[in-house]
Order: structure tokens, then C-alpha cells, then sequence
């Protein structure tokens, strides 16, 4: 099948549905096409870059490197993925998305340096944020990676630091259906000559052998350096150094792997640079606040390790008399079940949304998995997160709270309905 390809003056989204139609699969693992195009445009041997990997925790801890970093003066380029809203979000400089021109300028670059070789719409979307990379010449650059780490696009660059937050049971049919196969995978991301920074509480024997195999020096969450959350305070320590902090808006455990990161670079500035910057720090989809009154928020959990972080925020607010409300919509091949095993404990009351997306799951599953769990759980069906929400905005009170959860669509979705609400 032959496709019209778009040209430097196409749009934005002529130049992303080009992408979705030239590739017959929409995860093809393996590294053999992406490198060649990668060491044929210069991809591989960008400077300075940190390669972030995990199950749960990578765009948090991207942002906590980035903000850091830029606070001391320094340019990033970050890369992220999936997006909420709009396909700008996945590539920053310096903290700010880029205008349309400048992924189309990328995309036609890579378009004609790719020859026939031939890509899928995350492996050009990932060369073309290398190609931005390229021509901007950030100071560091922040490489989120997608899938596992040892297969994953983002794997064909030479990073200085490899960086896995943590380890939990996601994309079984591409990963392992273990921890152990998990982190190895994971594991893919780490070199002979940088460092490895692992931010897991409880690290697989995997990934202590093959670091082990290739020589590789890690430094691991609570063999290297611990954290101790409190009320008041984030306290930080790693060998003699020790650090007193503001209570984050993000996991505790994302901001310590990367501050970890950074002391391994010698990047890390002083206590109260860091502490200015973790007062403000806030990132989109992670247990955002979209309103005050009423009381609503959202997060992207849709595995089991993020959805019980997801519980431990939801705890804090019961604690104290908050009635909570769940609107909950998933992918089908996320493990459902798991997820509101997680979370039911702090759920009061349930609503389930069917989601129109690429794998969405109808909402009548979703509460056949739900029953699974709870078995006489009384919930209410939508037919999307927007009609969802409309129908559960109309019975708040001050003594609720909302939370929507269990994917990026899903946040997405009740993003844009806060918005066009607005």
C-alpha cells in the first residue's frame, strides 16, 4: 500500500496520521531498524544523556531531573511518552513543549534520512524527538523509555547514567510475567562504563546479575541511600550527605532516585535550591487536582503498584471524612483486577466508563472484574469518563471526592472535559 507522505509545510496531524498508517504493527520489539536509521543520522552519539526506565515513576522523575537541573542554569531536553492531550507534550526544552513546526521539521528530517526502512509510530516519534535533541543541543538530555528498556527505541543512545525507578508487573506479553523477567528486561538499559541508579525498594536478583555480567556499578535504594518521609519533611541521605526537604507533590520515591542521579553525576546543587524547587514541582496526570470545589482529582494509575500509591493519597484524604467517589476507566489488557484490589479499601462509592480509544475496555467488563473483587459492590455504568462525569458532578457535596483514574485516556479525557466545562 502506497501512502502520500507529507511535506515540511504538511501540519501536525497530517504528518501523525502519516505515522500510524506506515507500519503494520503497532509494537514491533527489537532494535536492528531503529539503530541503523539512529547511527545513520547521528542519533546514537548524543551527549550527555540520561536514560530513565520502570514500571512506574518515570515522568515523575523525569521531571524532578529536569527542574533540578534547570534551576542550576543548565538547558534539558526531555522526552516522555504516551501524551495527555496533545502530542507536544512529549518532547520539552528547557520545560516548555515546542510549536507544531518544529516536529514537523523533525519528522520530515527523519523522513528523509529513514530510506525504506521501515518504522513504528513510537520508534519515529522517538527518533524525531533525537532529531529535535540534535538540532537544539541541550546540555543534558532525559530519555523516558517506552517499553521494557532492553528492546526499547530509546535504547540505541550511549547514555551516561541508566536509571530504573521501579519494577512492577506491566505488558506481560512483551515483559515476563515476573519480576525477575521484568527487571531483566529492564535491565537492558545499563552500559559496562555509567552508572546505574535503581530506585526500587525491593530489586529483582536479575538485575544485580546482569549488572553484575557487564560490570556495571549500581547504586541501590536502601543499600546506597534511604529516605524518611514525614509530616513536615522529606530527609534524605546518601553516604555523608544529608538533606532536609519540603514534602513533595510527587512520590517520595521518584524524587530520591533522582536526587540520587544527580549526586552520582556531581550534579546535585545545594538544600535550598532543591528545596525551591520541590515546593513547586507538580506533574500533569499523577494525582492532579482539576478542581477545589468540588473536590476533584485524577491520575493515571493503571497497574498495581501505581494504583496503590494511588490508595495511599485516597487514604490521606479519608482519613480525614472525605466520602470517595471512583471513576474508573481501563485498558483491556491491563490487569483490572489487581488495580481495584488496590484501591478498594479507600473506595466509597464506584462509576465505571467505557473508553472509545485504541484497546479501551467497555464498562461492563470493567465491573465483571470489578465484582471479582468486591463481590457486592454496587457501581453505576457510563458510556464514556465525559458522560461519567456529568452524572456524578450533579450529586457532590463538600464532603466528597472524585477521584478519575486507570489510564492516560482516561485523564486525558476528564482533562478535556474540564476544560470545554470551563
Amino acid at each position: 500500500m502506497t501512502h502520500v507522505v507529507p511535506s515540511q509545510s504538511s501540519s501536525l496531524e497530517d504528518w501523525l496520521c502519516y505515522l500510524e498508517s506506515i507500519h503494520p504493527q503497532n509494537i514491533d520489539m527489537g532494535l536492528t531498524r531503529v539503530r541503523q536509521v539512529g547511527e545513520k543520522l547521528g542519533y546514537t552519539s548524543l551527549p550527555n544523556v540520561i536514560l530513565i526506565a520502570g514500571t512506574n515513576g518515570k515522568g515523575t522523575t523525569a521531571r524532578c531531573l529536569e527542574a533540578i537541573l534547570l534551576a542550576q542554569g543548565y538547558s534539558v531536553g526531555t522526552y516522555a511518552s504516551p501524551h495527555l492531550i496533545r502530542y507536544n507534550e512529549r518532547v520539552r526544552i528547557n520545560g516548555a513543549e515546542l510549536p507544531d513546526q518544529d516536529h514537523v521539521d523533525a519528522f520530515h528530517a527523519l523522513e528523509q534520512g529513514r530510506g525504506d526502512i521501515s518504522l513504528t509510530y513510537f520508534e519515529f516519534g522517538t527518533l524525531a524527538a533525537l532529531e529535535v535533541f540534535k538540532q537544539k543541543q541541550p546540555d543534558y538530555i532525559l530519555l523516558e523509555v517506552g517499553l521494557g528498556g532492553r528492546l526499547d527505541a530509546t535504547n540505541i543512545v550511549e547514555p551516561i547514567a541508566s536509571v530504573i525507578t521501579t519494577i512492577d508487573l506491566d505488558h506481560k506479553e512483551y515483559l515476563g510475567d515476573t519480576r525477575e523477567l521484568v527487571g531483566r528486561e529492564k535491565a537492558g538499559i545499563f552500559r559496562a562504563d555509567a552508572p546505574a541508579i535503581v530506585g526500587d525498594l525491593a530489586i529483582p536478583q536479575s538485575i544485580w546479575h546482569y549488572a553484575e555480567e557487564l560490570g556495571t556499578h549500581v547504586t541501590a535504594a536502601q543499600k546506597n541511600y534511604s529516605y524518611r518521609l514525614s509530616t513536615d519533611y522529606l530527609t534524605y541521605q546518601n553516604g555523608d550527605l544529608t538533606l532536609t526537604l519540603p514534602v513533595p507533590n510527587i512520590p517520595a520515591q521518584n524524587v530520591a532516585t533522582a536526587l540520587t542521579t544527580l549526586h552520582t553525576l556531581a550534579l546535585l546543587p545545594d538544600q535550598n535550591t532543591l528545596s525551591k524547587v520541590l515546593a513547586n514541582l507538580t506533574v500533569e496526570g499523577r494525582f492532579q487536582c482539576l478542581s477545589k470545589q468540588p473536590l476533584v482529582f485524577a491520575d493515571v494509575a493503571h497497574n498495581p503498584e501505581s494504583a496503590r500509591y494511588l490508595a495511599s493519597k485516597l487514604g490521606e484524604f479519608k482519613a480525614q471524612g472525605k466520602h470517595v467517589i471512583a471513576l474508573a476507566g481501563m485498558l483491556q489488557d491491563k490487569d483490572q483486577k489487581a488495580v481495584f484490589n488496590a484501591v478498594k479499601a479507600e473506595v466509597d462509592e464506584w462509576h465505571l466508563a467505557s473508553l472509545s480509544c485504541f484497546r479501551g475496555d467497555q464498562a461492563e467488563n470493567l465491573s465483571l472484574n470489578l465484582k471479582a473483587e468486591i463481590v457486592d459492590s454496587q457501581f453505576t455504568l457510563h458510556t464514556s469518563v465525559a458522560q461519567g462525569l456529568t452524572s456524578v458532578f450533579k450529586t457532590m457535596d463538600e464532603e466528597d471526592l472524585l477521584i478519575v483514574f486507570g489510564s492516560f485516556y482516561t485523564v486525558a479525557d476528564a482533562i478535556a472535559f474540564w476544560q470545554n466545562k470551563e
